[in-house]
């Protein structure tokens, strides 16, 4: 179950209620008694792990698109050094 914050309307006082997602109870109190209304909180308490999610996907592109900056500045240099082969025929020709 889910934990929430809470905060007292009165005395500003904050607690933590687990409850369901889907029920919307009338938290009291445990200072004052009055009723508290659910403080939303742009914290996130939890990690997604494994090789199925969007940051993993990510982060492979980002390592993929680095990798072909570096094969690509590679190919310019080899380009103009004459090293580089980028046909079939080129490569035929060419001595190893």
């Amino acid at each position: 179950m889910p934990t929430y914050d809470y905060v007292c309307v009165k005395c500003n006082n904050i607690q933590e209620q687990k409850h369901s997602f889907n029920e919307t109870p009338k938290i009291l109190c445990e200072i004052c008694g009055d009723l508290c209304e659910k403080q939303f909180t742009l914290s996130i308490n939890f990690i997604l792990k494994g090789n199925d999610w969007p940051s993993h996907e990510i982060k492979l592109k980002k390592e993929m698109s680095e990798k072909n900056e570096k094969m690509k500045s590679k190919m310019a240099e080899r380009t103009k050094s004459g090293e580089a082969v980028t046909t079939l025929g080129q490569l035929k020709n060419k001595k190893l």
